[in-house]
């Protein structure tokens, strides 16, 4: 019979095996969380906008890959359409959560926006009560 001895682990081993897929996962790319406050939405037909915080701790040279978002109202008469936005575009979000790869290949600082808006004219008796919103972006440097 053959006996094995076993032999410890150094703590070195252990943080070299944290540190690498980490390592690794940051040189390839990443992903930023941004949470906002949504407003209370009463008049029908305008356009409610939020600002999502610009991607600033992407490295430079980074572009989106995928963006991630959920976003919770509270109970209306109307249910708002919502977009998320660049400057330039916006793509249409038709659940309250979901995925995006449709903005892929634009810079990860590009600034982003939540769009809300109720449809028809007038006020709304009960106005949509906001909620908060999450949206993750996902990018991958240029060179990757």
């Amino acid at each position: 019979m053959i006996k094995i001895k076993a032999r410890p682990i150094s703590w070195f081993t252990i943080a070299a095996a944290w540190a690498l897929p980490a390592a690794c996962a940051e040189a390839a790319g990443g992903a930023i969380p941004v949470q906002v406050n949504l407003p209370d939405m009463a008049q029908k037909g305008w356009e409610y906008r939020v600002a999502l915080a610009n991607a600033e701790n992407a490295p430079a040279g980074s572009r989106f890959t995928e963006l991630f978002w959920r976003y919770e109202l509270g109970p209306g008469d109307v249910l708002p359409e919502a977009s998320l936005c660049t400057p330039s575009e916006c793509v249409a979000l038709n659940m309250a959560h979901g995925n995006t790869d449709a903005l892929a290949g634009l810079p990860a600082s590009t600034p982003l926006s939540l769009h809300f808006v109720l449809p028809g004219k007038g006020m709304l008796k009960h106005p949509v009560r906001g909620g908060a919103a999450q949206v993750f972006v996902n990018y991958r440097l240029q060179d990757q």
